[in-house]
């Protein structure tokens, strides 16, 4: 059987003083602490020309009077009464509160003078009695009131400041979490949308393509297998790098090009600055390219056209969309631009809600969509893109 050391009177302070350590670091506080001990630093001169012993048991009279006011109203009556929204209990409390606290410290500090100061107060004074004949008790009386009362009532306007400031941040902070769970949840939803909305035009597509051309079909599956595989691999990080957005249009548009026999009027130009480095959410541009392809009519009509443009350095990015709207002229107008451009546009406020601009031009014979991002700094396109996140 080991054999236990007893424990020694040091070991059994040190713990005990530990104890006490713990607590205040995580009951009080150092900060609480550190005010506590100001107000006795200033509360002890007051009576140091009578007493040390007097001077100094005022004090502590007068910090606990202080401290009972405070945490009564801080810790009790606000939360059981006033935050229950019984303000009428609650004003009779605080005045109740205040009356009992003002006369007992008041009168304890009366009688603890007394206890300690055992000479006539006269004879505190080399000039005789400077209180014109009135006895001293009068005073004293009179002077330890006026004192509580502005002591405590001080006390008792501060834990209101302070507790109310305290449930204002409090309130201020749920919200804020609150609306970054929303956020949270909103754009995974959007992507989710996006992504199947995304297969349903790939399907679509390839379903047409393999009808008509049935020797091209396995160069579509690869096309489309290459697709799936951003799908599922890139779009699952909350933001990803420009260049494979850029290639991922490139795919699309070489996958829609292969469906006409001819070739067609479909541009896709871009150029990013060397060394910019820049993260975007993933798919942001595609639902305007697929607009293009779907409002145009590039299988009947010789002369539509689609151009797509996409510029971008550190501090700036601009994509351009075009295409030629159908020639029929009493065609109805369409005034719902669908899910695709819709959850652009929400997109684009949770991730850039003050660094964006999306502009949408529905000409008579061109529609156009311009959007540009500005980025504060080389890291925006990451960090603005994921700070709602991080929370």
């Amino acid at each position: 059987m080991p054999y236990l050391l007893p424990t020694t009177n040091y070991q059994l302070r040190t713990t005990k003083m530990n104890k006490v350590i713990d607590y205040i670091r995580n009951k009080i506080g150092y900060q609480a602490l550190s005010i506590w001990t100001l107000v006795f630093i200033l509360a002890f001169p007051h009576n140091l020309w009578i007493s040390l012993r007097l001077s100094f048991v005022v004090a502590v009279l007068t910090l606990v009077s202080i401290m009972i006011v405070y945490y009564g109203n801080q810790k009790v009556l606000l939360p059981r009464i006033m935050m229950k929204g019984r303000k009428v209990t609650y004003v009779f409390s605080c005045i109740l509160m205040l009356g009992i606290m003002i006369n007992l410290s008041a009168y304890l500090e009366t009688k603890v003078y007394y206890m300690i100061v055992k000479e006539p107060i006269e004879d505190l004074f080399r000039d005789g009695m400077p209180f014109d004949g009135t006895p001293f008790y009068e005073y004293k009386d009179f002077f330890s009131t006026s004192k509580y009362i502005a002591l405590l009532t001080m006390s008792f306007a501060l834990s209101s400041l302070v507790a109310f400031g305290k449930k204002a941040k409090e309130t201020t902070r749920q919200k804020e979490k609150l609306l970054s769970e929303r956020k949270t949840l909103e754009a995974r939803v959007l992507k989710s949308q996006i992504n199947s909305h995304f297969v349903f035009n790939a399907l679509n597509n390839i379903y047409s393509m393999t009808y008509f051309k049935d020797e091209y079909s396995s160069g579509y599956v690869l096309k489309l297998a290459q697709m799936m595989r951003y799908l599922m691999e890139d779009c699952e990080t909350e933001v990803t790098p420009l260049v494979k957005d850029i290639e991922y249009i490139k795919n699309f548009i070489d996958f829609q090009k292969l469906r006409f026999e001819c070739d067609k009027d479909i541009r896709f130009t871009y150029h990013v600055e060397d060394g910019a480095g820049l993260s975007i959410p993933p798919m942001i541009f595609q639902p305007l390219v697929e607009n293009c392809f779907k409002h145009t009519p590039l299988e009947v009509d010789c002369n539509s056209f689609v151009r797509i443009s996409l510029e971008a350095n550190a501090e700036r990015l601009l994509f351009v969309a075009e295409n030629s709207q159908p020639m029929i002229k009493h065609a109805p107008v369409v005034k719902d631009p669908g899910i695709g451009i819709e959850n652009v546009r929400r997109r684009l406020d949770i991730y850039y809600p003050d660094n964006h601009k999306l502009e949408i031009s529905n000409l008579p014979e061109l529609f156009r969509v311009e959007l540009s991002i500005t980025f504060i700094n080389r890291k925006e396109s990451h960090e603005r893109t994921t700070e709602c996140f991080s929370c």
